[in-house]
């Protein structure tokens, strides 16, 4: 039973937030917010077989690149009663769900307001899953998270909502240890059916894939030394047939293999690159930069990495995680979430500033003692700073600055001020100072020369300091280890 006081913190956050999500329905917007859209227009108008084809006749780069089970949650959005009463009653313009040229395609403001509100209610989805992974104080630190506004409610994606389903699994995996009988199994099952559900929706959580089945293998399948045929088999139908129900659709059109090739070549775009448009604060950030520097001083540029190498340095990154999710606890296996979340961030191919998200908000589950306080604070300042470029336009300022501030300023008061080594305030004076001229130097004094240097700035400032994060993680996740077994 959660305590009166908590509920109502819990339900004053929540308030507070919704509020401060409705009050950014006006404010800047990506052109994320024209793909959702767009695909919102493809699963209304356009046959399941032509959804991982469609590109308008070349009128528009918004293609559907997500995994099937999102693809279906854009077509509930757009084929609902409300949706439709809406329209009907012209209290939402037709053109907002047309397929549309990227020529012709500025929303209205009523437009704007359904799909901000499509994200809001998707949140729904973060709450349900932090209240089952987390405490109060993590509950809060995650649906206050700053990041999650900046890039959902304002840049303009669902990563909450997706957020909240792994929050969800792992909740239940967590609870699971703790249960025996028909709990043990149904909660353990229940965090394969979300895990599987939630990589259907989006690739970017499909390198935990191989960490869950080791995870399953040593702590659900054998039983001691006794390997349980049952519960593989339990696990086996769960997982495989949730992984391959949203495909099946598309394996009954005409050519199937078609089918499934093109959702293929949408979901890893290879061509786009081994950076985003402006870098992540992650290895290749430094990559980039020393290639920059051999160029300018010795006149040749490194080697370009491909997708195959960077598949086989991320794998070489995520074995330590692999290796100690054998036979871990509970919580070893979050340290082996948050670190392979971050090797992911850090090596893999095309990687976006928002997956650092992916491995912050896991971090929550894992706040007991000093070292985890310190690396959360880190983790969250530098992470959060990397998406600072997201809402680049000087109205929007405040809002960054403010929410940044107050979430730091927020958690190191409820983490009961853990003491903060040297190197940290060192590291954060740095910051602040990456962060001045961001923010105000650049602007003022040097724009429009220079295009890119505070972005390479921001990246690069932020890949030493999130590297330091991902050793910290590593050295905490053997830690964790060996405290079990001197136990």
């Amino acid at each position: 039973m959660i305590p009166q006081r908590n509920r109502m913190h819990t339900m004053a956050a929540l308030i507070f937030v919704t509020c401060v999500k409705i009050l950014c329905i006006p404010s800047y917007r990506s052109t994320d917010f024209d793909v959702h859209r767009n695909w919102l227009a493809i699963t209304r108008h356009l046959p399941l077989r032509e959804w991982y084809f469609d590109n308008g006749n070349g009128t528009t780069v918004h293609t559907l690149d997500y995994p099937p089970t999102f693809a279906y949650f854009e077509y509930i959005l757009s084929n609902n009663p409300v949706t439709s009463w809406l329209i009907t009653s012209q209290l939402l313009d037709e053109r907002c769900l047309e397929l549309l040229p990227d020529s012709d395609n500025y929303p209205t403001t009523e437009c704007v307001a359904f799909h901000r509100a499509t994200v809001i209610m998707s949140d729904v989805l973060l709450w349900i899953g932090a209240s089952i992974a987390c405490d109060t104080q993590g509950f809060l630190f995650v649906v206050l998270n700053p990041g999650l506004l900046w890039l959902d409610h304002v840049h303009f994606q669902y990563n909450g909502a997706m957020l909240g389903i792994l929050l969800a699994s792992l909740g239940l995996l967590v609870r699971g240890s703790q249960r025996q009988g028909k709990a043990y199994h149904f909660h353990h099952l229940g965090a394969a059916f979300l895990y599987a559900v939630l990589v259907t929706m989006k690739h970017l959580y499909l390198p935990l894939a191989p960490l869950y089945f080791i995870y399953f293998l040593s702590n659900y399948c054998f039983q001691g030394n006794q390997f349980s045929l049952r519960n593989f088999l339990n696990v086996a139908a769960v997982t495989g047939g949730t992984l391959v129900l949203p495909f099946v659709p598309f394996l009954l059109q005409d050519e199937p293999l078609s089918q499934l090739s093109q959702i293929a070549a949408r979901l890893f775009p290879f061509g786009r690159g081994l950076v985003h448009d402006y870098w992540a604060a992650n290895a290749w950030a430094l990559y980039m930069l020393a290639d920059k520097v051999v160029a300018r001083v010795l006149g040749f540029s490194l080697p370009e990495v491909s997708p195959a190498l960077c598949a086989l340095y991320l794998f070489m990154g995520l074995v330590p995680g692999f290796v100690y999710a054998w036979k871990a606890t509970p919580r070893t296996f979050l340290y082996c979430v948050v670190f392979c979340a971050l090797s992911s961030f850090m090596l893999a191919y095309h990687v976006h500033e928002k997956a650092i998200m992916t491995a912050i908000i896991p971090l929550t589950l894992l706040l007991q003692d000093e070292q985890d306080k310190r690396l959360f604070l880190r983790m969250n300042a530098l992470g959060l700073v990397g998406l600072f470029p997201l809402l680049f336009r000087p109205v929007e300022l405040p809002l960054k600055l403010v929410s940044y501030i107050g979430y730091m300023a927020f958690v190191y008061h409820r983490l009961g001020e853990p003491a903060l080594a040297s190197l940290d305030l060192l590291g954060m004076a740095a910051l602040m100072i990456v962060v001045a001229f961001l923010e105000l130097v650049y602007p003022l004094v040097l724009y429009p020369r220079m295009e890119f240097l505070p972005l390479l700035l921001v990246s690069v400032s932020c890949a030493v300091g999130l590297i330091g994060c991902w050793l910290h993680t590593g050295f905490l996740m053997v830690r964790s280890q060996e405290k079990k077994k001197a136990r």
